[in-house]
C-alpha cells in the first residue's frame, strides 16, 4: 500500500517526539506538531496553476521556507544551492525512470532515499542542513517534474504517497546513519581511553 511507510514512520516519530524526547528540547513540540499535521492532511489534494498538489506539499514547503528564513546569509545561499542541486538530481532520476526504467535495478523509493542522503551528506556537513537540503530539493523536484508532465498531457500529483514514502525512507537512512556515527564515536572514545590507561600504567 502506497503511503504506508510514511504513516508508519510519521506515527513513530510523533510518539517519539511527544513521549520520549526531553521536554527541554526546543524541537520537541515543533516536530510533534508538523508530523501530526502532515498525517492529517495527507489524504487531501488541491489543484493550483494546473497541477495537482497534495496538501502535504504545501505544508512541507511552508516548513522549508520557515527553516530557510532563519538561516544566516552565507548558510542560506549554501542550502539554496544544495537544494537546487538536489532538485536537479531528483528530476534527472524521475526522467531516467520515465524514459528508460530498465536501469532502476531495485525499489525506486530506496534508490531515491539512499542516493538523496548520500548527495546531501556530500553537499552539507551539518545534519540539520542535510535534511533541509534533501527535503526542499526533492519537493522542488516534484513541482518541476509535475509541470513537465503537464506539458506532455499527463497528470502527476506533487507529494503523492509514493513521494512521502521515499522521503520517510530517507529519514530512516539519516537516522540509521546517525546511530552508526554515534556508536562509532563511542567506540573510538572507549578505545582511546583504553590506550590512555595502558600508557599511564
Amino acid at each position: 500500500m502506497e503511503g504506508a511507510m510514511f504513516y508508519w514512520f510519521a506515527w513513530l516519530g510523533w510518539v517519539w517526539a511527544t513521549f520520549f524526547l526531553s521536554r527541554d528540547n526546543p524541537y520537541r513540540l515543533k516536530i510533534a506538531f508538523w508530523l501530526l499535521l502532515l498525517m492529517i492532511s495527507s489524504p487531501y489534494r488541491i489543484e493550483l496553476l494546473g497541477i495537482e498538489l497534495q496538501i502535504t506539499a504545501i505544508i512541507l514547503m511552508g516548513i522549508s521556507l520557515v527553516e530557510l528564513a532563519i538561516l544566516r546569509n552565507r548558510i542560506f545561499y549554501s542550502v539554496f544551492l544544495s537544494s537546487f542541486i538536489m532538485m536537479l538530481a531528483y528530476v534527472s532520476f524521475l526522467l531516467f525512470e520515465l524514459f528508460d526504467p530498465v536501469w532502476v535495478i531495485f525499489d525506486r523509493k530506496w534508490m531515491i532515499a539512499i542516493g538523496g542522503v548520500l548527495l546531501a551528506s556530500v553537499l552539507q556537513s551539518h545534519k540539520r542542513l542535510q535534511v533541509l537540503s534533501l527535503g526542499t530539493g526533492m519537493l522542488l523536484g516534484e513541482i518541476f517534474f509535475s509541470f513537465y508532465m503537464k506539458k506532455l498531457s499527463f497528470t502527476y500529483a506533487v507529494a503523492s504517497p509514493v513521494f512521502l514514502d521515499a522521503l520517510s525512507l530517507a529519514g530512516l537512512v539519516f537516522s540509521i546513519w546517525g546511530v552508526l556515527s554515534y556508536v562509532s564515536e563511542l567506540s573510538a572514545d572507549y578505545i582511546n581511553q583504553g590506550r590512555g590507561k595502558q600508557k599511564s600504567s
